[in-house]
């Protein structure tokens, strides 16, 4: 086996032997890193067998989590899943194929490396299966989505939305503009940091073709957003935002069923993917109640000795003092200081 690390125009040729399975390991992403935060460390590796055939491909974004004086090894930040390209014709990886990526880490510095796998552990590594996912496959019909998947919770939020007025925005000419704005207010809100003011345009701009805003409002006030990623036929809910002012209001039950409606009605995909789910009651409530499959998102790891993985959770006290702390910031302080600290949270 030969492990090697390559150029990002090496990269994109080796990825076009592989199957891409999901728009996070499309070379585009990368590209999206390395443009917006381009102090972060990327690496990719490309493992070939001893007659020169690729065996697996691992992208890897080298970040400094906070408190932490080594760097983690993730594949891949920012987004939901992430993990190994494979071949056509390969399911999975052995352990002996492994054996040049345990190797490579053990000569780093990282004290962790994280994957993000969809559908199965990778052998060898400590597995995490706290996170969850659900996914919907759409039926013939809006008819047959609304009467036999979602539930009687749903329907309810959705009316109940209708009510108060909310109107379901697309194809909005300055729709990042928009979304940037909820997004700042919502982070802001949950005292959470920001990406660089050039993220999402960026994102936009290079998934021109696969991504979508879909924008709520409420008389003359946009009040939501869904950014939803369309990916050789699934749709994936890369992001929800809303605006606090309204939380009172399910914008995004109402965000969500348009968007349902509107990719059905175009045929833009075949399935709809909620992302990525922590274990909270309301959150894995909130995504049950559409009616969509639930499936474990494997977090897998090799550590160095005494290792601890960062725990990036409203219940972890020293967060919880930060969150309040950065709540009170002025929004132009949230907008300078929010990338220094989003480039070190290992999400």
């Amino acid at each position: 086996m030969d492990l090697s690390k390559v150029s990002h125009a090496d990269w994109s040729a080796a990825c076009r032997q592989c199957r891409i399975s999901s728009i996070y390991l499309d070379p585009r992403w990368l590209q999206l890193i390395n443009e917006v935060y381009p102090r972060l460390k990327i690496v990719r590796l490309v493992c070939r067998d001893d007659a020169g055939k690729i065996s697996w491909l691992l992208p890897l974004v080298k970040i400094m989590p906070l408190g932490k004086k080594s760097p983690m090894l993730i594949s891949l930040p920012f987004g939901n899943y992430g993990g190994f390209l494979l071949p056509a014709g390969v399911d999975e990886i052995d352990r002996e194929a492994l054996l040049p990526l345990a190797g490579f880490f053990e000569k780093s510095r990282a004290f962790a490396l994280e994957l993000r796998e969809a559908e199965e552990p990778v052998p060898g590594f400590e597995a995490s299966d706290t996170f969850k996912r659900f996914e919907i496959e759409f039926p013939e019909t809006t008819e047959d989505l609304w009467k036999r998947v979602i539930t009687g919770n749903a329907r309810t939020s959705v009316r109940k939305a209708e009510k108060a007025g909310v109107e379901v925005v697309y194809d909005y000419a300055d729709g990042v503009s928009v979304y940037q704005q909820i997004y700042e207010k919502n982070a802001s809100q949950h005292g959470t940091p920001i990406h660089h003011l050039s993220w999402f345009y960026k994102l936009d701009e290079l998934f021109s073709r696969e991504s979508e805003i879909i924008l709520g409002k409420i008389g003359d006030h946009f009040v939501g957003a869904l950014l939803i990623l369309h990916y050789r036929g699934r749709a994936i809910l890369h992001a929800a935002v809303s605006d606090p002012d309204f939380r009172t209001i399910p914008v995004t039950d109402r965000l969500l069923w348009g968007a349902f409606d509107r990719i059905m009605a175009v045929g833009a995909s075949k399935s709809f993917d909620f992302g990525r789910t922590r274990p909270d009651p309301g959150k894995l409530f909130f995504k049950r109640k559409w009616g969509g499959k639930e499936k474990t998102l494997y977090y897998s790891y090799l550590t160095k000795p005494g290792a601890v993985i960062p725990q990036i959770v409203p219940e972890n006290p020293k967060l919880r003092l930060g969150i309040k702390a950065w709540q009170l910031l002025p929004m132009a302080v949230k907008r300078r200081l929010g990338p220094l600290f989003r480039v070190r949270i290992p999400t």
